[in-house]
Formats: structure tokens, C-alpha cells, sequence
């Protein structure tokens, strides 16, 4: 018999985060606690006694957060385990997790091969449900899509184990992009359903310029998109389409970003750090002490 498994990436979590990983306990028969803050919280999570807290005591990311957990000899994993992977703001509504893996039970023992399968997401900024322009129908609650997001997304022990787990490469953004990129590379289908519906709050909201909407994030992320959509760039397993958008993200992006977001000045400098950092190959979490100090001097100059 499966287990139903959570895995949810913190940091420095709040009293908010501990009942969002409630909810997602209540529906779990475990849910692994993945903390890449530099202190321990243990404490904060000490009522929730189906779960497994780990202090990674540094920012792994996504991808090496979830794979300190996924390889954790401590756990005993079975290959039909079901894993729902979660982040700290996610708020799940009743039955959740229940209905997706209905969902992807009932697609595979129809025959799909299933690779990981996520719910529609209610896009908080413009309050709409959010799908993607591509997609093939499968039936009338499921569709094939190329990608889904972190949140929600179910999958299978042994599927993830047939990959090589998550892309370590990929530090935050496009990290759940590349998980489903290699499970299709292997056959397998990404699903994405109406059996639930997930609301989804994009960074820091939405501006929109004329017919183009800019998703606004804090503008470390600049660095991180900058530098790892390079990286992936050099994946034969892209499609085609999105390698055409990470080179819009490395020219056109940054423009809009620079001619329309607040932080300019704090936002090129990460842009032209993350260009610099993939040349050196760089992965990882930021040094931001140095970083910090290196902004600052630049600052001091202008």
C-alpha cells in the first residue's frame, strides 16, 4: 500500500506557514518539512506529529532541498509512494490531495503514463483561473500540458527516482519547468487538472505595460532567472518554444524590467551578476553578504 508523502521547501517560515503545512499534514500520511533557513525552526513545527523536520542550515533551493529529502536514508520509500510537493504559501482547500491522486490513478489505470500530474491554478493578481495556452485534452477534468508548477504537482517514488530526482543545476526558478521537461523526454505525460483548484498568488503581483504583463518579483530573482535559464539553455530535453523564451528572458525581459520595475539600479546589478556567475559556472545560493557589500560599494561610487 502507498503512502501519501508531502514534501514542502521552507524559509525562515512564520506562524502563517506552520498552518498552511497543517492543512497539508491533515491530508498527508507524512509531510517532510524541508527548511533551507540558516537556523533551525523545529520548534515551530512540533505540534504537526506526522512530520519530518529537516534543518538544512544553509539555502539549498528547490531542487536541493526536495533532494536532501528524497535521498534521506532515514525514510523508508517505496517505489509506488506518492509525492506531493508543496511551498510555504500554499493554502489547500479540502480533499486537495485527494482528488489529484484520484486523478492520476484513474489516467494510469487507463493506460496514461502519467508523469506527474497538478491542479488548475486561480491566479490571485488578476483573479482568473490560470491555463496554459497549449494544451491537449485528455478528458473532461485532465489535460496534457507542458509544465506545471511546484505546488500541488503529485508524482510517483519511482519516477522521480527514473530522472535523477530533480535538477540541482536549477536553483529556484524553472526548477519544476525542468522536472517535467525530463519525465516527457522519458514518455511520460504532465497533467494538469480541474478535479481541484489551487490558488496561486504570482511573486509580487502583476504590472501590465500596454498588451504585455510583467510578473513582479523581489529582484535577487533577476539572478537566479538570468544565470539558470543559461544553464538549461545547454539541455537537449528543452522544447523549442522555451528555449525561445529564456532567450527573451536574457534580452527583451531585462529591458522591460529595467525600463518599467522600481530597483533599476538593484535589479541590472543582479542581471549582470547572473550572466557573470554562469560563465564562472556558479551554482548555488547567492553569497549575499558579498553580494551586499558589492552593491553597496557600487552605490558609494554613483
Amino acid at each position: 500500500m502507498f503512502q501519501i508523502i508531502s514534501l514542502v521547501t521552507v524559509y525562515f517560515p512564520n506562524k502563517g506557514h506552520v498552518s498552511n503545512i497543517k492543512l497539508i499534514a491533515k491530508q498527508s500520511d507524512k509531510v517532510i518539512i524541508c527548511d533551507n533557513s540558516s537556523d533551525s525552526n523545529e520548534k515551530l513545527f512540533s505540534e504537526i506529529k506526522n512530520a519530518k523536520y529537516i534543518a538544512n542550515m544553509e539555502n539549498l533551493g528547490i531542487s536541493g532541498a526536495f533532494n536532501r529529502a528524497i535521498v534521506n536514508n532515514d525514510i523508508d520509500w517505496h517505489k509506488d509512494d506518492m509525492l506531493v510537493f508543496f511551498d510555504q504559501d500554499s493554502v489547500i482547500p479540502k480533499n486537495h490531495i485527494e482528488k489529484l491522486i484520484h486523478e492520476f490513478n484513474a489516467l494510469t489505470k487507463q493506460g496514461h503514463l502519467i508523469g506527474c500530474l497538478g491542479p488548475v491554478y486561480y491566479n490571485t493578481s488578476h483573479k482568473s483561473v490560470e491555463l496554459p495556452k497549449l494544451y491537449e485534452t485528455i478528458d473532461k477534468v485532465n489535460f496534457s500540458v507542458s509544465s506545471l508548477m511546484t505546488s500541488s504537482m503529485v508524482t510517483q517514488y519511482h519516477i522521480i527516482e527514473s530522472i535523477g530526482f530533480w535538477n540541482d543545476e536549477v536553483f529556484l526558478d524553472f526548477a519544476d519547468w525542468d522536472i517535467c521537461w525530463r519525465m516527457r523526454e522519458r514518455g511520460y505525460l504532465c497533467v494538469m487538472s480541474y478535479a481541484s483548484i489551487l490558488q496561486h498568488s504570482i511573486g509580487e503581483g502583476e504590472k501590465k505595460i500596454g498588451p504585455i504583463t510583467l510578473r513582479v518579483a523581489k529582484p535577487i530573482r533577476e539572478y537566479y532567472e538570468t544565470r539558470d535559464c543559461q544553464y538549461l539553455l545547454r539541455k537537449k530535453y528543452i522544447p523549442l518554444k522555451y528555449k525561445v523564451r529564456f532567450h527573451l528572458i536574457l534580452t527583451l525581459r531585462p529591458l522591460l524590467h529595467l525600463l518599467f520595475l522600481n530597483n533599476k539600479k538593484e535589479r541590472l546589478y543582479y542581471i549582470k551578476l547572473g550572466i557573470k556567475d554562469y560563465k564562472k559556472n556558479v551554482h548555488g545560493a547567492l553569497d549575499t553578504d558579498k553580494m551586499f557589500n558589492n552593491l553597496r560599494s557600487k552605490q558609494c561610487k554613483a
